[in-house]
């Protein structure tokens, strides 16, 4: 039996594993225990992936559409001619100098770079993801606010105080198995954990405290906190004066505003308990961290909720600490840069690469905002002539997607040519012209790597441990060969014979060798220190040489050698040159002028973290009107699981959850048929939408709220997943976060009324 290191795909957290393997069949999966997260775990998601290489209705064979869009009468064809067909359409958009009209919309990119390189080659910025519809709002606070990356990285092991807005890590959140052992070994140790949640969740319950809270209030009760620990002086008085871009005078005249009293007649959490709650996170610190998710971003005003998060980190001084929040990047590119040569970044702008309406996010995040993409097309605001998808299900996992999204697909006005690359037949297959069928990621190579919760940067290598069956190809072959098909130009930046062959170039310059990671599947950096107060890393530069400049802030720039640019690298601090932060000031940011710049912050203190309610705060709501939310369970990853027999053995419908108390009201019981429909928008009127969903009656939900997990309500992705359960994406509308731009999954209103 062969033991063969590769890295999980089943969810974003990308665990190391080990496959067992004898006669060309995976016997087991378990978790590799290098990998510096899971450290040699392995959740249910990972270990059910063998049902994804033998599920029975997989993808075997090119195939191009003979009937009407969405008739299901396909021919199976040559790869020679899926190539030539899809290259001479391609050709032709890059001979009439119209690049822009492909659109390349993918699902889970890990190819970390691999598909940009063919949108840069091709010359089209619309490499588009699900990231506006996943984590956007607080990826863009991170950014804004930290700059070095987009993402948390709590020292869990070491906190003393683990304050949680509306993740539910013990089951969902990227970093799942590696967060869940440490918080369970802190906790052991004493740390202390408060959960902000609409739901009873696992990790809800999981804590020392639950808090129900109104959905999209996350941000209020955080600026509360806040508000306590200024007003009694409990600040981080020093990190604030030093490393931040505002005094702790301006933070006081800010936060007043916020008192515990407002807190609790918009959240529902009471004063008594904001005001205890601030005051054990401050005695806590810099042992103290917050983690947040959906529960808290998922809004209209998801970003400055995550901002005023993540600002109660910097308030008590716990930003890079041990056993605070800390930071580091999780691209595996820092570690092991991309092989070249690399094409040049489009300079053109489109609509939907750029939507107007999201100034900030098109600034600081690019191509990052999803919930646009199909009514724009609907629209006729932006156009396109071929869209290829690629681990992707709209139709499923996009708001409206039953209805909108999937009309636009059907539109051979709105999309004229579709090409899907899936491994499975899924709604977005069922609607395309060409199919190529992809590779899992247990047949298929990568390099990855995750934010490591050891603060050491690592590297893993993601190999077949099987074959494909029938002509099932990696994306990586796939690409290369159709830039061949397309023509010259394009060729010349893919001078690789294959996927493997890319690969091994780009591993080529990890120090234990290809050969070594091939045997282990990870690489940690034992040589980097880990990352505590990586703001304070000295910068070796000579402050005498002409080429080096401090301006009247401190601010260190350097002149480039290639360039007469000049790039900032540091900060002068204490007589030393340090890193600082990754902003333009080099501080941490409690401030943030664009926003006013960009007509974002109406008022002087919206530069701030602030607090805005959402429509479903506003609303006076009936006793048949609910805010609907929907959350993943332990064993599924939003709809891609749900052929996976074992998974759906587990876990196999989606009930609507709402409180008994709220049931009893309108009559129904438990396991009942009801109606959810969805509210109309005074300002913006909707199309009637309804489902018919089952009834689960428990006290582990906010009265107000109503929950379905968005893990089934499929129609096709075979016989396994079709006609399980519920899809509620057709009750909720696109619209985003204005200035995160991340998709406001979490306010939509619903009426309930029984099923006759």
């Amino acid at each position: 039996m062969k033991r063969i290191p590769t890295m999980c795909l089943n969810c974003s957290t990308v665990c190391g594993m080990i496959a067992h393997v004898k006669g060309g069949r995976i016997i087991k999966l378990e978790g590799n225990p290098l990998d510096p997260n899971a450290r040699g775990k392995l959740c249910a998601k990972g270990q059910a992936a063998i049902n994804m290489v033998e599920d029975p209705d997989r993808l075997h064979y090119p195939m191009r559409r003979i009937g009407a869009r969405g008739s299901g009468k396909w021919e199976r064809i040559t790869w020679e001619e899926a190539i030539s067909d899809i290259a001479v359409r391609l050709r032709k958009l890059r001979q009439e100098k119209r690049p822009e009209a492909l659109m390349l919309q993918y699902g889970r990119d890990r190819t970390n770079g691999f598909l940009d390189r063919f949108t840069d080659a091709f010359g089209t910025p619309n490499k588009l993801g699900h990231r506006g519809l996943c984590s956007l709002n607080k990826r863009m606070a991170i950014k804004a606010a930290l700059g070095d990356t987009d993402w948390d990285t709590a020292d869990f092991l070491q906190s003393r105080f683990i304050l949680n807005f509306g993740s539910n890590f013990y089951e969902a959140h990227q970093g799942h198995v590696g967060m869940v052992a440490r918080v369970a070994e802190a906790r052991r140790n004493g740390a202390r954990m408060v959960t902000f949640d609409v739901r009873l969740s696992h990790t809800a319950a999981q804590s020392d405290e639950w808090q129900p809270i109104f959905p999209g209030t996350d941000g209020m009760v955080a600026l509360a906190i806040g508000h306590v620990i200024l007003e009694e002086n409990l600040q981080n008085t020093a990190f604030i004066e030093n490393w931040t871009n505002v005094t702790v005078a301006e933070l006081k005249e800010h936060y007043k505003r916020y008192t515990p009293a407002f807190a609790e007649r918009e959240s529902g959490v009471s004063a008594e308990v904001i005001r205890r709650i601030a005051r054990d996170f401050a005695e806590a610190a810099p042992h103290a961290t917050t983690v947040s998710n959906r529960g808290a971003h998922a809004h209209f005003n998801g970003f400055h909720n995550e901002w005023a998060i993540l600002c109660l980190n910097a308030l008590v001084g716990s930003i890079g600490e041990p056993g605070g929040l800390c930071y580091l990047s999780g691209d595996v590119n820092q570690s092991v840069p991309q092989p070249g040569p690399l094409p040049p970044k489009p300079k053109i702008r489109t609509e939907l690469s750029h939507p107007a309406a999201y100034p900030f996010a098109n600034e600081l995040y690019p191509r990052a905002v999803s919930s646009t993409i199909y009514p724009d097309l609907s629209s006729g605001r932006a156009q396109i002539d071929t869209l290829i998808s690629y681990y992707v299900n709209a139709p499923m996992s996009w708001p409206e997607g039953p209805t909108l999204v999937r009309e636009v697909l059907l539109s051979e006005d709105k999309v004229p040519f579709h090409v899907a690359i899936d491994a499975f037949f899924s709604e977005t297959v069922e609607v395309a012209d060409y199919v190529l069928p992809d590779v899992t990621f247990l047949e298929k190579w990568d390099l990855d790597a995750r934010n490591s919760y050891d603060l050491r940067p690592y590297v893993g290598l993601r190999q077949p441990v099987v074959a494909p069956p029938g002509e099932c190809r990696d994306i990586r072959d796939i690409l290369i060969r159709l830039a061949h098909a397309i023509d010259g130009e394009m060729a010349k930046w893919f001078p690789y014979a294959d996927a493997e062959s890319f690969v091994r170039a780009w591993a080529s310059t990890i120090p234990v060798g290809f050969h070594t990671l091939l045997q282990s599947g990870i690489w940690v950096d034992q040589a980097a220190q880990q990352a505590y107060r990586p703001y304070l890393q000295p910068v070796r530069v000579d402050l005498s040489h002409p080429d080096v400049h401090v301006d009247a802030e401190g601010i260190v720039t350097q002149k480039s050698l290639h360039t007469d640019a000049y790039k900032k690298i540091g900060v002068l601090w204490n007589g030393v040159v340090v890193r600082g932060f990754e902003t333009p000031d080099r501080r941490f940011h409690f401030k943030l002028d664009q926003l006013r710049k960009l007509s974002l912050a109406h008022e002087d203190h919206e530069i701030y973290p602030s607090y805005f309610s959402t429509w479903a705060r506003r609303a006076a709501l009936t006793e048949r009107e609910f805010v609907l939310t929907t959350f993943k369970w332990n064993v599924h990853t939003q709809s891609r699981t749900a052929n996976q027999q074992w998974l759906t053995e587990i876990v196999g419908d989606n009930p609507c959850w709402i409180h008994p108390l709220s049931a009893v009201r309108l009559g129904i019981r438990d396991g009942d048929l009801m109606i959810l429909r969805r509210q109309m928008k005074e300002s913006a009127p909707l199309p009637l939408v309804e489902i018919c969903v089952k009834a689960f009656l428990t006290e582990a939900i906010h009265p107000q709220v109503v929950a379905i997990s968005a893990s089934f309500g499929h129609w096709q992705y075979g016989r396994t997943a079709a006609f399980r359960g519920y899809n509620p994406n057709a009750l909720i509308e696109s619209a985003a976060d204005p200035i995160g731009g991340g998709q406001a999954w979490n306010d939509t209103i619903v009426q309930i009324f029984t099923a006759d």
